[in-house]
């Protein structure tokens, strides 16, 4: 196991690969602004289905889907968050594992995929409970919506 005791070095590994988006958002982010995201897509996603005039059973459906998506996201958001604790604590001792530091990133990046996963299984779930003339719509309104964002984010 490689020891090195370079505190400054470690958090400059570290700096530089949150910075340079290698783990998104892997340390960056407070918990907070995280999971104000997630509701933030959850409002848009409500108001995306309510213009799409959903029968009582596909309402129905929709907000098992929305409850279970929920808490899953919460789910693997609290253990990237317990992570990150740990990823923290690592990175204070006097002398940093720097494989270990890798480990730990590769960790939370891949719970970061499986973040990405439940919402991208809700939106393919969603879609199945739709017909042929509301997936298109809903579509239509979902690439909306990501240009919009993109527009703001320029």
């Amino acid at each position: 196991m490689t020891r090195f005791s370079a505190l400054p070095l470690a958090l400059a590994l570290l700096a530089l690969v949150v910075g340079l988006g290698w783990v998104p958002s892997a340390v960056a982010q407070s918990p907070e602004h995280r999971h104000g995201r997630g509701a933030h897509f959850g409002d848009h996603l409500q108001r995306s289905l309510q213009q799409l005039g959903l029968n009582e059973s596909q309402q129905n459906t929709v907000q098992t889907l929305l409850r279970t998506h929920a808490k899953e996201r919460i789910r693997l958001q609290a253990e990237i968050d317990t992570m990150r604790v740990d990823l923290r604590q690592q990175l204070r001792a006097d002398a940093v594992d720097l494989q270990s530091v890798k480990s730990a990133l590769q960790a939370i990046a891949a719970k970061q995929v499986d973040l990405q996963m439940v919402h991208f299984t809700l939106m393919h779930a969603i879609r199945q409970v739709l017909t042929p003339e509301q997936q298109k719509k809903f579509q239509s309104l979902i690439e909306q919506r990501h240009t919009r964002d993109h527009e703001e984010h320029r």
